[in-house]
């Protein structure tokens, strides 16, 4: 079952909120929230930095539900990470924004925050605003670039009526990322279909002279199907649509959203944004302007409550100053129930090291995390078996990173429960089953790709409302709302006994302190 589109799940959001969150627009509100909403349209850094950095603050003390070191908005909604870049040592975020303006949800904006280390963040001002013609109806998705005179430079698409009215639209700061300068690149009548809007989010690349931007969109027609539309500029504003780069077995949607094309060596990877997050691995051909997959299959970026992939981050921050694709991303979920706090809902995934190895995405989470640990408990050579869940003494939390090793031994499921109840009933899932090879969050499932009877080694991060579990370079993320009181942690085993080898835990500050 696909993914609901970002224009239908933004609908749907709106709804959510066409009336203020109980409490969001209250006249009580706290000072926090009051002189944020003062100083949002601020272009001054530290004006807004420091007004953003109290509110955020004080809704991790409010709100039980709040990351803590997942990256949210001040308040309100997000979604998209755009123009994410690294630049000059700091690491540049661009994310879909809508801030609160007198009183009321604004159309989509760029926000924009700054970090050094891609963990502590700084909220600059909010980047792009939808007031001009051609994206009045909201600054949508997009990336970033430098450009051949060394000036930053986004391209995004203006939103006036989704598919049926957006344009490119190119924005240029000459004030080191602070202030933006917008002009229409791309017009809404040079779509390639009547159905495929000439703009819907963009990948950027330069290869020799020319600029690239592989653009989302459909087939169009009766039996449409989804496309990723390759166009070319020598300047980055003179757009020329050449061709749909897909080639190969009927391809998954109707319509792709976030088209990718990212290199690893002599291969490539096709990531398209419908239901379940695809890629496919294959070859590119740049004579000829035509990506080709391996194969049929369709594999999953991530199963769980996770949409909108940005790969276009690369730093020098591998092994031995080598280069790194940073992969962010969107984790789905309702807004927070706590009425006591204003709105707010969306969060990003912990940024994600990707490299390709045995015809897959390899994923992991940055290593730069580790800063934020803090007390740790380790435990080592526990058996488990279906009796009744081993708690892990001593250990209690609802910000944890958490890295366990079990053996299998005859269990046909086995694995964790975080968040859960003192006496193990009740709580969050991870787990692998033997019998699939599958592993997974609660009811979010993908395979594992494990040899029967091999170690396996679960990386887990819970973060109050939203935990992500790692394992042998897949990844699932799921968002539950539970009860703030329900802060322990438990082995189990289902059908057998198995050994959990070893488990380290630590307890995770926030990435806003």
């Amino acid at each position: 079952m696909y993914a609901l589109s970002k224009v239908w799940l933004s609908f749907v959001a709106a709804l959510v909120v066409c009336s203020p969150a109980p409490g969001a627009e209250s006249s009580t509100m706290p000072e926090q929230v009051e002189r944020f909403r003062r100083v949002v349209r601020s272009q001054d850094v530290e004006t807004f930095s420091k007004a953003a950095l109290a509110l955020r603050r004080w809704m991790i003390r409010s709100d039980p539900h709040r990351p803590i070191y997942h990256f949210t908005g001040p308040e309100s909604w997000i979604n998209d990470p755009n123009g994410v870049i690294y630049h000059e040592g700091a690491y540049h975020l661009f994310y879909q924004f809508d801030p609160i303006v007198d009183g009321k949800r604004s159309k989509r904006c760029w926000g924009h925050a700054v970090s050094r280390n891609l963990v502590h963040w700084k909220d600059w001002p909010v980047a792009i605003w939808p007031d001009s013609k051609y994206d009045r109806g909201g600054v949508y998705s997009g990336n970033m670039v430098i450009d051949d005179d060394g000036v930053p430079t986004a391209l995004y698409t203006g939103n006036v009526a989704g598919h049926r009215e957006a344009y490119g639209m190119l924005a240029r700061s000459t004030d080191g990322f602070r202030t933006w300068h917008k002009k229409m690149v791309m017009h809404n009548n040079q779509r390639p279909n009547p159905q495929s809007p000439v703009h819907w989010d963009a990948q950027i690349w330069k290869d020799g002279d020319t600029w690239f931007q592989l653009i989302g969109g459909t087939t169009g027609g009766k039996n449409a199907k989804g496309a990723a539309y390759l166009w070319t500029s020598p300047d980055l504003q003179n757009w020329t649509l050449r061709k749909p780069i897909y080639s190969g077995p009927p391809p998954p949607g109707r319509f792709w959203e976030l088209p990718y094309l990212v290199p690893f060596g002599d291969k490539h990877v096709l990531m398209i944004g419908v239901g379940g997050n695809p890629y496919t691995v294959g070859s590119y051909d740049a004579a000829t302007m035509t990506f080709t997959p391996d194969g049929p299959a369709w594999r999953t970026f991530d199963a769980g409550d996770y949409y909108s992939f940005n790969p276009h981050m690369v730093d020098d921050k591998g092994p031995g100053g080598s280069r790194r694709r940073i992969v962010h991303g969107w984790v789905t979920n309702p807004p927070s129930p706590t009425k006591s706090v204003p709105y707010w809902q969306g969060m990003h995934s912990i940024p994600r090291v990707a490299r390709l190895g045995n015809g897959r995405l390899i994923l992991a989470p940055i290593p730069e995390l580790r800063v934020l640990r803090g007390k740790k408990r380790s435990f080592r050579n526990l058996a488990v078996t279906p009796a009744s869940p081993t708690a892990l003494e001593g250990v209690s939390g609802d910000a944890l990173e958490i890295i366990a090793t079990f053996r299998p031994g005859d269990a046909a499921r086995f694995g964790l429960k975080v968040r859960a109840s003192p006496d193990g009933k009740t709580g969050l899932t991870v787990w692998f089953s033997a019998g699939t090879g599958e592993f997974g969050l609660a009811g979010k499932r993908m395979a594992a790709g494990l040899e029967a009877g091999q170690v396996v080694r679960m990386h887990v991060f819970v973060d109050r409302s939203v935990t992500e579990v790692y394992l042998n370079g897949s990844a699932v993320t799921k968002v539950a709302y539970l009860d703030p009181s329900a802060r322990t942690v438990h082995a189990f085993a289902e059908g057998g006994a198995c050994t959990l080898e070893s488990v380290e835990v630590w307890q995770m500050n926030s990435m806003w302190e």
